[in-house]
């Protein structure tokens, strides 16, 4: 799972909007809607976000018409289901991965303590 971050936060906004059903209809301002505003991700930006989304494999979309406004049919693919767990088993792995760091050095500080106490 290696996504930008203007693809992470679509892909949150997407996944928060289709996650009862898998699928959702969105216009552009109800994605950003749900991308918070401290981030420079523009209504321009939206549809190169979705492009590189569909083609990543995470859901697939089609444009429509509703009442002269843009909307984005979009349902979620099995990679696009499975995006909130990746999300917790990456951060899982980060986390034991940070933990194995921190004891190493502490075992080696210890190492170092008791190496210098017998010399």
């Amino acid at each position: 799972m290696v996504l930008s971050k203007k693809e992470k936060l679509m892909m949150n906004a997407v996944y928060s909007l289709a996650k009862g059903t898998g699928s959702c209809l969105a216009t552009r301002v109800e994605l950003l809607k749900l991308i918070p505003y401290k981030y420079d991700f523009r209504e321009c930006d939206v549809e190169p976000t979705l492009n590189a989304l569909k083609i990543e494999g995470y859901f697939d979309y089609e444009k429509a018409d509703r009442k002269g406004e843009l909307v984005y049919c979009i349902a979620l693919m099995a990679k696009g289901l499975s995006y909130e767990r990746d999300k917790l088993t990456a951060r899982r792995k980060l986390l034991i991965k940070l933990a194995i760091v921190v004891a190493s050095a502490i075992l080696g500080w210890a190492i170092k303590e008791i190496i210098s106490a017998i010399i």
